[in-house]
């Protein structure tokens, strides 16, 4: 909704490219295109919401609106930075969860 509204628009950024970070990670497995449930759609967003990271808010924003009062300059790489962490922990804990519960199965040897 921040991203949208243009208000904290580092911080909105940043927090949806750590959520198309953790969707990719769930749809790699698939591959890269969306319509065999590859994660292509969700890294799309991504970037997309990085470079709104990036660029920053335009004239029609409530950053704008409010003489970019949330919008400050040391913002865009603290805020990629935390989702980056937050991101790679939460990615980390499914990868070992999915891991652990693969153990211990075994693959046919003969289809």
């Amino acid at each position: 909704m921040l991203l949208a509204l243009g208000l904290a628009t580092p911080a909105a950024g940043a927090a949806a490219v750590g959520a198309m970070a953790g969707a990719a990670a769930v749809h790699a497995p698939n591959g890269f295109f969306a319509q065999a449930g590859g994660y292509e759609y969700a890294a799309s967003l991504g970037l997309t919401a990085a470079g709104l990271a990036v660029s920053g808010p335009g004239r029609l924003s409530l950053d704008h609106a409010l003489g970019h009062a949330v919008n400050r300059s040391w913002m865009v790489p603290a805020a990629l930075a935390a989702t980056a962490a937050a991101t790679t922990v939460v990615v980390g804990a499914r990868n070992r969860r999915l891991r652990r519960a693969a153990e211990g199965r075994q693959e046919p040897l003969f289809d």
